[in-house]
Parts: C-alpha cells; structure tokens; sequence
C-alpha cells in the first residue's frame, strides 16, 4: 500500500520503493462532486422566493422571457442578475428597445405586500411590457 521493498543487487539492504495512494484523491473528488450536483440547482435558481398558489394556471407563451424577480429582501434579479429597484427601470427600457416583442414572467415572493407587486406591474406596463406574466405554483385541492 505504502511503499514496497526491493532487494538491491548490490547487495545493500532492502530500499523501500514509494506508491501512490489514490484512494484519498477518489474520495475527495466524489465529495466534490456531490456538492457541485446539489449547489448547481441553485444557482439557477437565482433568489429564493415562494411563489404564490393557485388552482388554474394557464398555458406558456413561445419565446425565452426576461424574468425578473422580486425577492422578500427587497432585492431584484434581473435574469439571474443581482439590481436595485433604481436600475431595474433603465435596464428593463433598454432591453424592451432591443427586443420589443420579447414578454416578461415576474417571479414575486407569496409573502411581498400586494402593493409592491402592483406598483411593480405599474412600472412594468410604463416601460411597455404588455405582457407580463406573473410566475406561480399550481395549487393542491383541499382533499387531495
């Protein structure tokens, strides 16, 4: 496992030959891998929010939407990239400009106040954005 005498055909005694021991390395990098497999998920994520449920939710729309997502915190994420509510209006405008035709899926957090998510929806209509969804979770019965 460790090292591995040899016999010298001076006539010296044995010397002890080295091996390498991979199975720390295998180890380290399963762990890692493991690690990576359960981080990953969330990084695409972006913020955590809890979307708000409901019972009928309709179909999706063709096309890659810009998402932007309002966190509890008061923190925006603007295609997987942290904004201030100040700069979410310039950068939705510029975006809007290049691709007019693009729509827009809000992911708001269930526990934000209703005013704030409207006040949201307002800006986003200023700007263009016609149509916008509002990203949510389907709805279990209650004797389901």
């Amino acid at each position: 496992m460790g090292a591995r005498l040899t016999s010298a055909k001076s006539g010296k005694s044995k010397q002890p030959e080295p091996e390498i021991n991979v199975t720390p390395l295998v180890d380290v990098v399963l762990v890692l891998l493991i690690i990576f497999m359960v981080v990953t998920p969330a990084i695409n994520e972006g913020e955590a929010v809890e979307l708000p449920e409901i019972f009928n939710i309709s179909a999706k729309k063709d096309g890659e939407p810009i998402e932007v997502t309002m966190a509890p915190e008061g923190v925006f994420v603007l295609d997987h990239e942290r904004i201030t509510a100040q700069s979410l209006g310039p950068k939705l405008k510029a975006m809007h400009e290049a691709e007019p035709d693009r729509w827009l899926m809000l992911k708001a957090d269930s526990t934000l106040p209703y005013k704030d998510v409207r006040e949201t929806f307002a800006e986003l209509q200023h700007i263009g954005f016609f149509g916008v969804s509002l990203k949510v979770i389907q709805k279990k019965p209650a004797g389901a």
